[in-house]
């Protein structure tokens, strides 16, 4: 392994961090392991590395550069692919492209309503009929043939 490279817990350290989770949970998660605040002071001493402090930065600027585009940006594009459709008679795709990067982006949430109910329960409730012992025993008993064996 090259030596600007970093293992495999500092970079789920590194993606940890970057996710938002504190200094010690991160350090936990990506599976190293502390009693007590060890945690912490160890989190903070790999935070110190060099090399995982430019991960991190790294990381956190995508993230930064990802949450750049807003409503307006996507607005813009969809005025240009209206354009464009418009142009070439083709007016899904565009608006296709942009409603689904909009969803990635997690603008637009997709939500299904559930309205069905699997049991009701009766208006009135009925005759609640009983069975004799004898009906039950000529349902439910083992039937015996002739010489008396069970069946």
């Amino acid at each position: 392994m090259p030596k600007d490279r970093l293992n495999i817990r500092q970079e789920r350290f590194c993606l940890g961090l970057a996710e938002g989770l504190s200094q010690s949970r991160a350090y936990k998660e990506a599976g190293y392991s502390a009693r007590a605040n060890a945690a912490e002071a160890s989190a903070s001493q790999l935070l110190r590395n060099p090399k995982v402090a430019a991960r991190v930065d790294e990381l956190r600027a995508e993230a930064a550069k990802r949450s750049e585009i807003t409503v307006d940006d996507l607005v813009a594009d969809l005025n240009l692919m209206f354009k464009l459709a418009l142009a070439t008679k083709n007016p899904a795709a565009g608006v296709t492209a942009v409603m689904g990067k909009a969803k990635l982006l997690g603008l637009i949430i997709d939500r299904a309503e559930v309205a069905s109910m699997p049991r009701r329960p009766m208006r009135e409730p009925g005759e609640v009929k009983q069975m004799t012992l004898e009906e039950w025993t000529a349902k439910f008993a083992p039937k015996r043939d002739d010489e008396g064996t069970l069946q």
